[in-house]
């Protein structure tokens, strides 16, 4: 069994169900953090609204072209086989 919260459980999920190497998993996590954690430059927009910190849109994408390296499709809900690890 694996597990994680947050950057953890994306690395969970890259080691475990997408079977990654470690050395893949960290340049694929590298590419990752840098374009859905970069910093905004100002949370509160002009009509006083705070927005979130990081772009859900964003890791959205990036999470998709990630499981579509692994020659995966995309939009497959990953349900456990009997014989995966459980993530």
């Amino acid at each position: 069994m694996i597990g994680g919260t947050s950057t953890g459980g994306l690395i969970a999920i890259m080691l475990g169900r997408l079977r990654m190497t470690i050395e893949h998993c960290i340049t694929a996590y590298c590419i990752l953090a840098d374009k859905v954690f970069e910093k905004k430059s100002h949370r509160v927009t002009l009509n006083g609204k705070v927005q979130g910190r990081f772009s859900a849109a964003q890791l959205e994408k990036v999470v998709k072209k990630v499981i579509v390296e692994q020659n995966l499709n995309q939009d497959e809900l990953f349900k456990d086989p009997a014989d995966s690890c459980k993530v």
